[in-house]
């Protein structure tokens, strides 16, 4: 799980996927947690954003990314035996315990894909767990969502403006990972390996790629092209390798007024994705 504290609402995110007789949750990891036999990629939930709309501040964004790792050129889908669910709860203050009490529920859910690789999506949306109103809407297909001719639909969900949108992106998550493992395996070893677990002083650390080394800026090595800090535990941004360069993720995107939800301005926020077995 990972909390992030916004100015517009305070976010929490939850990847889950779930299998079971009937619609229950189940809790794993962030971004990418892997396929197997019982989940697989459309049931693999990656990131959790929320945010007061850029262009219209008076409406809360909430974003889910599924599909990880999606290759560039291939139609992915949502899964019709799936609810992928964004769940909001009011919050008093920034400082305010999290409840996971679900105040609001947007619960989205798929059709079979037509030719055109687009579904239909249902939008329901549930207040304090009723049911209040639905509204159906459809997917963007893949060639439409590369030539950024997107589909955004548009309605009203008891009273309120809804908006959102189904389809596949480019996954804007960076993440070096080779770097990552490199760097955590030097600290594990560094802090805790060796006798007794009292921290290996031989634990080393290869050179960035951009060949500095650990800790050169700081011992006097040479260094021309040294950070500011000079340790050079990470990899620069000017040579860093993102995992996630060229590939895909599907995107699902609903925007809806904040005065629809209390009137409040501060939220915990969380998205699930649930199967029936």
């Amino acid at each position: 799980m990972k909390r992030t504290r916004l100015i517009a609402a305070l976010t929490f995110a939850a990847s889950a996927a779930t299998v079971g007789a009937t619609y229950n949750l189940g809790y794993a990891s962030d971004h990418d947690d892997g396929e197997s036999d019982l989940k697989a990629r459309a049931l693999n939930l990656t990131d959790h954003y929320a945010f007061k709309s850029p262009t219209s501040p008076s409406e809360l964004s909430l974003v889910m990314y599924v599909n990880p790792r999606s290759l560039p050129g291939r139609q992915y889908f949502l899964s019709t035996n799936a609810r992928y669910e964004f769940h909001v709860s009011k919050v008093a203050s920034r400082t305010a315990a999290p409840t996971a009490s679900e105040d609001y529920v947007f619960r989205f859910e798929a059709g079979a894909p037509n030719m055109a690789g687009v579904q239909m999506i249902t939008l329901t949306v549930l207040k304090n767990g009723q049911v209040v109103g639905s509204h159906t809407g459809s997917s963007t297909g893949f060639a439409a969502s590369k030539a950024n001719t997107v589909t955004t639909n548009n309605g009203t969900v008891d009273g309120a403006a809804v908006k959102y949108f189904v389809g596949q992106r480019s996954d804007s998550f960076h993440f070096d990972v080779v770097r990552y493992f490199q760097v955590r395996s030097f600290l594990a070893g560094r802090f805790f390996g060796g006798a007794g677990g009292n921290g290996d002083a031989t634990a080393g650390l290869a050179a960035n790629c951009r060949g500095d080394a650990f800790l050169a800026g700081v011992l006097g090595g040479t260094e021309p092209n040294a950070d500011a800090d000079g340790i050079n535990l990470w990899n620069p941004p000017t040579c860093a390798p993102d995992f996630t360069k060229g590939l895909n993720v599907t995107s699902i995107a609903l925007n809806v007024p904040i005065s629809y939800l209390g009137g409040g301005t501060i939220f915990d926020t969380w998205s699930t994705i649930s199967v029936k077995q």
